[in-house]
Formats: structure tokens, sequence, C-alpha cells
């Protein structure tokens, strides 16, 4: 008979634990483990308590919060595991990586996993914000990672940049391809129908005739923002309608402003729409999917845009490199290189056929390597091995 395992999976918001980690959830509870979600409660709390996981509040700041604050944060996590008393606990993105080791530590969890979805702002910016930022994550990580027992990683760059950097013991990391992997189902471009894509562009004000390159991310800098910007600038003769999707990061060193937005705007170089929910619809309705990034994990925006028969053009840096093949699925560019960026835009711009054969390797690919359901099969099954033989942990987890 299967033991019930209690399985806790942390994040910093509840939207991005659905949308990310919603089809874990259900795995594990169909599993017959208990399944506890952990995060700051939002609109999503109903859909993630639809997966069968008992949803539980963290009082989190994602933001910083003060010493105090911050302080709290882990004591809550603390509170919130000596009653729920989980077997294995899953930590994702910066903050839970670090106070949920520490917490998983005091309170005795067996097994605390922490994830590194993409390195940030810390380990690309090289002044001197970058420089202390990189000198507080490093320490902070160095401690959550000592004290977790498996590191998981989306691409294998940043296993190599924090081992070498002795941030990690190499035989903690775990690579599990795919990323958080994509709904071969959901993000189906046939499925969409062909009427809400000319909705859209009515909406918009997007001609029918006009390609449409799109950037989904959070308005930072190191997402390739300006370049994207530059590059239509130098294509703004030619009928192209170059979109930007994605919510305004006030608290990000590296954020570009509402009034910078506003101002390329004004210019007819870009279109701002902000945060939005319908990003699937928005993808089917383009035709070439760009993300000009300093440094991914894997980014997920990418992966939907394979799976949508779009073609890509992002950077050739870690995790981006991952997930384009150069020539067949899209085209990778040197990093903070608009002139390249805008030739490539071009090259698809003025072929259809390219376009089409790009988009259809690019869903073959996202068959093969990115398919949610092989990345949820790949985490369960760590986590049914890490829990056979919770003593002897070291030798379940892959050098």
């Amino acid at each position: 008979m299967r033991k019930t395992n209690t399985i806790a999976i942390v994040y910093n918001n509840d939207f991005y634990l659905h949308r990310f980690k919603g089809r874990l959830l259900k795995s594990l509870v169909d599993r017959g483990n208990r399944v506890y979600a952990i995060a700051p409660a939002g609109d999503s709390v109903k859909a993630i308590e639809s997966t069968g996981a008992i949803f539980i509040n963290w009082s989190l700041r994602r933001k910083g919060s003060g010493p105090i604050g911050e302080l709290r944060s882990i004591l809550a996590l603390r509170t919130i595991y000596r009653r729920i008393k989980p077997d294995l606990v899953q930590h994702f993105t910066a903050k839970p990586n670090v106070y949920g080791s520490i917490a998983a530590r005091i309170t005795g969890v067996p097994i605390s996993i922490a994830s590194v979805n993409g390195l940030g702002f810390a380990f690309i910016e090289d002044g001197f914000k970058g420089k202390l930022s990189r000198f507080l994550v490093s320490f902070l990580y160095r401690i959550a990672f000592s004290i977790s027992q498996a590191v998981i990683f989306q691409n294998r760059d940043d296993i190599e940049l924090l081992t070498d950097l002795n941030l990690l013991s190499k035989r903690k990391a775990i690579y599990i391809p795919g990323g958080s992997g994509v709904d071969l189902e959901v993000f189906d471009y046939k499925a969409i129908n062909v009427d809400n894509h000319i909705k859209l562009r009515q909406e918009l004000g997007i001609p029918r005739e006009t390609v449409v390159a799109i950037l989904v991310g959070r308005m930072l800098q190191h997402k390739g923002i300006t370049e994207f910007v530059e590059s239509a600038q130098t294509l703004s003769t030619e009928k192209i309608s170059f979109l930007l999707v994605g919510p305004i990061d006030n608290g990000n060193p590296a954020s570009i402003h509402l009034n910078q937005l506003t101002e390329w705007m004004k210019k007819g170089w870009v279109q701002y729409i902000g945060e939005r929910k319908d990003v699937r619809e928005l993808l089917a309705m383009s035709d070439i999917v760009v993300l000009p990034s300093y440094r991914e994990g894997l980014p997920r925006v990418l992966l939907e845009a394979a799976a949508m028969n779009k073609p890509i053009i992002t950077t050739n840096v870690a995790g981006c490199k991952d997930v384009v093949e150069d020539g067949i699925t899209g085209f990778l560019v040197p990093v903070r290189d608009s002139i390249q960026l805008a030739q490539a835009t071009k090259t698809l711009v003025d072929s259809p056929k390219l376009r089409i054969r790009m988009g259809n390797a690019a869903r073959e690919k996202a068959i093969a390597s990115f398919d949610e359901i092989k990345v949820v099969a790949n985490l369960v099954s760590l986590y049914e091995s890490l829990l056979s033989d919770e003593a002897n942990w070291n030798q379940s987890i892959p050098g």
C-alpha cells in the first residue's frame, strides 16, 4: 500500500503558482499525496484549490519590507511547516528559496528542495547596484543551498555558474529539461478561432496585413526591451507592429518606467498594452515572438510561442538558446545588439513561408522537448525517489 506523503509547494505569487505548477499539484494529489499550495493569497486561490491541493495563505511581500517584515515572513512559514508537518517541500522563486529553506531546517522538514528558475538582476548587472545585489544574493543562496537536499535548475549554464562561484555543491544540482513545460493542448494555434485574431487586431488598431512582432515579459531592461524598441525604430518604415505586453516592475532596479514607455509610443515605435490575461490569444494573433533577454532560466513565453507554431527571435544566452535552434525554429542574435535583432526581424517579415516553416519546426520541438506532462512526470519521479529513501537521499540525487 502506497504511503500517504505530505508535500508542500511554495511560491511568491498565487497566480504564477497556479499557472506554472497547477498540473504538478493535480498530479501529486492524484497519486494519493496530501498536497499543500503555499503562497500569498490573491485571485487564483479557487483555481489552485480546484486541483485538489489545500491552499495556505503565506504573508510575504515580494518587494523588500525591512528586516522585521522579512523575519516575520520566515517565522510565518515556520509556523505553517510546524502545523502541516510536510515530508517534502519544494520552494520556487528567490524569497521562498531562502526563507523556505531556513524555515524547513528550523522545523526539521525531512526534504527541502530549492529551484533556480533564472538568476535575475544580481547576476546580469555589472554596475555598483548589481555587484552589491550579487554579493547579498550569493550570501543568501549559499546558505539556502547548503541546507537544501536538492536544487533544481532549468538550464545547465546556471549550474556551472553557481558551482564555479562555490555557491552550490554540484552533487545537489538537478537539471530538469523543459523548464516549467507548456500545456500543448492549451497552447495550440489550431485551438483558437481565427475570428479571435481579427477581433484582437481591431481592438489594438492593427491592420490585418501588418506583421506583428510581440515581446511578452516584465518591462525590464534585462528583458531586452530597449533593443526591441531600437529595432522597431530601425524598421519604422516597414509594415510591422511592435507590441509590448507585460507588467511594469517598479521594485526592480532594471525597471523601465511608464513615462519611458509612453514616450516610445508617442514616437510610434511600439505599442505597450500592459499586463494581459489573454497572452495565448495575443501569441496566436502575432507573427513573430521576440525576447532579446540578457539571461533567463528557461523563458515560459518562448515555450508557449513554440507550442503556438511561432518563429522566435531571441538572444544567444543561457536559457534562451535552450529553446531555439538557430535557423530552424527561429534566430539567435547577440545580446544587446539591436541591429542584428532588426535584421532577423526583417528577414522573417519579408518571408511568410519562412515564418510558417520555422513556426512548424518550433511546434515539433515543443512536442519533443517542452511537454508539461513530461516535465511534471520528471518532478514527481524525483519527489518519489527522495521520499522513498529519506535517510540516504544523497544516493538518490544524480551528480
